[in-house]
């Protein structure tokens, strides 16, 4: 009942209202409400099992409520500046980018798909230099994810890095191993070193 009621109150009382393709959020204070379409019942509830399984791993907004009757969840707002962001105004580190990476890794060994790496600039958000997950409703689990190949190549597009990556994309592609990951790492490491 008390969600309830601070639903209501954030519904008619909310300092920001972004309105997305599938929902529409509205931000008050550290919480949001995402409200989805109603004709999106199934987005809101893959959003919600996927941000539910994912809260002990940290890098996804922490749930406060989630109500069925209005399609809608309360959860943290991440107050920071997305990925894309940060790469225009030449903020964004190495470190950052390959802590990106390490979840990406982290999905792949969990059989998620996120969907959304290959283009991320809206769907990671930094705050205090930690990465932040957002926008599950199109993730899907699959035995072969792909969320580190996509995001290698988001990188190799975005900062024009020469394609010696390429080989080693295929290559944990193809293994989908931690030594194949781990050597992908090190050498994008390398190369945004240079580059950030």
């Amino acid at each position: 009942m008390a969600e309830e009621v601070l639903e209501k109150l954030i519904l008619e009382k909310f300092e920001k209202k972004i309105r997305g393709r599938h929902s529409t959020v509205y931000v008050l204070g550290g919480r949001v409400v995402k409200v989805f379409k109603k004709d999106l019942s199934y987005n809101f509830w893959k959003e919600v099992a996927f941000l539910s399984y994912l809260q002990p791993r940290g890098f996804v907004p922490k749930i406060y409520a989630i109500q069925p009757s209005s399609s809608s969840i309360t959860m943290e707002y991440i107050d920071g500046k997305n990925i894309g962001e940060l790469a225009k105004n030449g903020k964004l580190s190495a470190k950052m980018v390959i802590d990106c990476m390490d979840v990406c890794r982290t999905l792949d060994t969990l059989m998620i798909q996120k969907e959304e790496m290959s283009r991320p600039e809206k769907h990671i958000i930094f705050r205090d230099g930690e990465p932040y997950f957002i926008d599950f409703e199109r993730s899907v689990i699959t035995p072969k994810p792909a969320n580190v190949t996509q995001f290698t190549s988001y990188l190799i597009k975005k900062f024009k890095i020469e394609s010696e990556l390429t080989d080693l994309v295929k290559e944990y592609k193809r293994k989908f191993d931690e030594a194949s990951y781990s050597e992908l790492r090190s050498n994008l490491m390398r190369v945004l070193s240079s580059e950030l």
